[in-house]
């Protein structure tokens, strides 16, 4: 049986103790288990950007790999906690939509965290990462059921994240970005089934780029391009630059996209 693997991703950073007191929790509770550190960076609060991280990494993780996801605005407060079992894997974290877009993709079942004995003596009501979710997901290392975390929840019940979607305009399709990476580049809603083929012409913000590219490399000192980024989501750029400095653009900012005119 493979060693236990429990894959991080938080709001949390590097410049206080909250990681350490997580991955501590972890291994006094099962000092053999892998930890993984997959992002800390995330912007603070920001649901939305884990939801798509998870996305882009979940598929890479072998089987049996519990993603402990703790971006949490809502901690101390009415949300609930929860584990995920998703195909082979399982999620653990607080149920506010931040499991959202791996769930639209496949079948799950969902549970309450209720059950005190896997969870720290004494509760922070400001670091359930610490204090229920990690403890949680160790007990999940050595054994504990996800049904055994508490009740079982009517998929229904769970919280989405409302995605913005792409929408049509005549012949344009009209998406947005929804999140903006390390490098500076932005991150669409728009995949390769919104639109057919990739001789297009693409407006931001009143400003053309024309066609799509297939690597960064491929754009001129200055240029902004268009390219699939390896999420499968249209991607804008500048080569070796930041796109959002450069020019401002970042999530929300309008994408258009129609066919190139002949």
């Amino acid at each position: 049986m493979a060693t236990p693997l429990i894959a991080l991703i938080t709001d949390f950073g590097w410049k206080d103790g909250y990681v350490g007191a997580m991955k501590g929790v972890i291994l006094s509770i099962n000092p053999s288990c892998q930890i993984f550190d997959v992002a800390h960076e995330i912007e603070a609060h920001d649901v939305t950007g884990a939801a798509l991280v998870l996305e882009s990494v979940f598929p890479y993780f072998p089987p049996r790999s519990i993603f402990l996801v703790i971006v949490d605005p809502g901690v101390g407060g009415n949300r609930r906690g929860i584990v995920v079992k998703a195909g082979d894997k399982l999620l653990v974290g607080p149920d506010n939509g931040v499991f959202s877009l791996v769930l639209q993709s496949c079948a799950f079942e969902a549970y309450e965290i209720t059950e005190e004995r896997y969870m720290l003596p004494k509760v922070s009501a400001t670091f359930h990462g610490r204090d229920v979710f990690a403890p949680v997901a160790a007990h999940l290392t050595i054994g504990v059921r996800p049904e055994q975390v508490g009740p079982r929840l009517d998929p229904t019940e769970l919280k989405f994240i409302p995605m913005p979607m792409p929408r049509k305009q005549g012949q344009e399709t009209i998406g947005q970005v929804i999140y903006v990476d390390r490098f500076g580049n932005l991150i669409t809603n728009l995949k390769q089934e919104d639109f057919r083929g990739e001789d297009v012409l693409i407006e931001v913000e009143g400003e053309e780029i024309y066609g799509i590219k297939r690597t960064y490399q491929e754009g001129q000192p200055g240029e902004v391009i268009a390219l699939w980024g390896s999420h499968g989501r249209l991607e804008l750029a500048i080569r070796e630059q930041s796109l959002k400095r450069t020019k401002g653009w970042s999530v929300g900012t309008e994408v258009r996209v129609k066919p190139r005119p002949r």
